[in-house]
């Protein structure tokens, strides 16, 4: 009778053994997307006017960066986005890594500065992991996708660099796959490219 249920309770924690290595086999199955090289041009506009000359207009990606919030970046990133994010009382030092995307815009010839586009991804752009868009996980990265690449909430500019900051949950930002996926418009023209973030 001893036997039998050591010999059950060995089976139980040889069927736990098995399903987390079969857990960790799907998780080191995800295919990462190939990745490209910073910087990298994410939006070009041949027909670009300022005062009325036409130009080309440039955004690109200079570089990423993924640290611990602090409370000056925590502030800067509240700072950024509307009460809906105040209101919701995230943790950010203990719960999310602080993702910087800096950025440049710049134009293909000398014309009086004034005021541009803001620094936005363009939409469809997000965190990926594999062929998993984040997003669809959770409502507060999708909140912040949306926001950040919606041209209307950000505001003109005329700085050549600036950044866009996001707020990634630590159970994503440790994964080694971790992407942002973005979408790239050339002329109008979309294609998708991903960068590494880890």
């Amino acid at each position: 009778m001893l036997s039998a249920s050591v010999l059950s309770a060995c089976n139980g924690h040889t069927d736990s053994v098995v399903k987390e290595n079969q857990q960790t086999a799907i998780k080191n199955s995800v295919k990462k997307n190939e990745s490209v090289n910073l910087p990298i041009n994410i939006y070009k506009d041949s027909d670009y006017k300022i005062e009325g000359q036409k130009v080309t207009f440039y955004r690109k990606i200079i570089n990423v960066e993924m640290k611990d919030f602090d409370e000056s970046s925590e502030l800067d990133f509240l700072d950024r986005y509307d009460n809906y994010v105040r209101n919701k009382n995230f943790n950010l030092k203990d719960d999310f890594k602080l993702l910087t995307i800096n950025m440049k815009h710049e134009i293909n010839e000398k014309a009086r500065r004034e005021p541009y586009e803001g620094f936005l991804l363009n939409k469809g752009s997000g965190l990926v992991i594999g062929n998993t868009e984040l997003a669809s996980e959770n409502d507060f990265l999708e909140y912040q996708q949306t926001y950040i690449a919606t041209d209307y909430r950000v505001k003109e500019t005329s700085d050549e660099k600036g950044d866009v900051l996001l707020a990634i949950p630590k159970e994503y930002a440790k994964d080694k796959n971790l992407q942002l996926k973005i979408v790239q418009k050339i002329d109008g023209a979309n294609k998708i490219v991903y960068i590494d973030l880890n």
